[in-house]
């Protein structure tokens, strides 16, 4: 969810389970999916599948993060357009 609401729990929220994404990169390099969600499960089980999915996405349209679809692998990109 992008905007959370005082009841969300703001473990689930885009941009923690981003960062978590972004740390798990950071740490081991080029991962594929299955891997991201098992390092992201470490720190709070209750994250799902489709939460670090919409996190790739969103990591992916910011230019943050590349995926290569023949080795299933996710990378931080090269590029700095910050």
């Amino acid at each position: 969810m992008l905007t959370p609401h005082r009841l969300m729990n703001l473990d689930f929220s885009l941009v923690n389970v981003s960062s978590l994404v972004i740390q798990c990169l950071l740490e081991r390099g080029a991962e594929e999916l299955h891997e991201i969600l098992a390092y992201v499960k470490t720190g709070c089980e209750e994250i799902n599948e489709q939460d670090v999915m919409l996190a790739v996405s969103f990591l992916y349209l910011l230019g943050k993060v590349e995926y290569t679809k023949e080795t299933d692998l996710v990378f931080i990109s090269d590029d700095n357009n910050d």
